[in-house]
């Protein structure tokens, strides 16, 4: 007897490494051209953040994440965001792939740490369904910026992201700034 959940997650997991697929040329072309967004922290706790579409050179200021945003109306929406870390002990590089309605079908995920036995570079891969689901969590570990797999102790830290798009943080600026934008 065929396991119908296992069917339908079957197929989903099958679509969705498809769309990948047809993403990775686009984003190949794009992602130099795309939006992009910028997260800057300041304050003796980093207490205080904004938002910009511009690189700021000023010391009092603390990059804490970089956002690319690039829509197409055939496949959606791919947001790529550097996440850092202000001790620098780690650092994360997230994919996230949501469909034409908004909705997050995938993630793609990397951090090298230095919080571990030895550096380490990790990737985690999770996919869901059209309820916002996660079906599938796939995680690797690898020496820091190889393919050399490791199993070793390590600080791990939680995938963060949110299932629909307008409820990402850059979100209400990035659609502020699309307005400032238009003719």
């Amino acid at each position: 007897m065929i396991n119908q959940g296992f069917s339908q997650e079957d197929s989903t997991i099958l679509e969705i490494r498809e769309n990948f697929k047809k993403w990775q040329p686009i984003i190949d072309i794009e992602l130099d051209n795309c939006d992009k967004l910028y997260n800057y922290a300041w304050g003796e706790n980093y207490q205080f953040e904004k938002w910009t579409d511009k690189t700021m050179a000023n010391d009092s200021l603390i990059l804490s994440e970089a956002v690319s945003i690039i829509k197409k109306k055939d496949f959606a929406y791919f947001v790529h965001s550097d996440t850092y870390s202000f001790s620098g002990d780690w650092y994360v590089v997230a994919d996230f792939y949501y469909g034409k309605n908004g909705q997050l079908y995938f993630i793609f995920w990397r951090m090298n740490t230095f919080y571990a036995e030895e550096p380490l570079s990790v990737e985690k891969r999770l996919y869901l369904d059209n309820h916002g689901q996660l079906i599938l969590d796939l995680k690797s570990v690898y020496k820091m910026n190889t393919k050399e797999k490791l199993d070793k102790a390590f600080s791990d830290r939680a995938v963060d992201y949110n299932l629909t798009l307008n409820d990402m943080d850059f979100y209400k600026y990035w659609i502020e700034n699309q307005k400032t934008k238009l003719p």
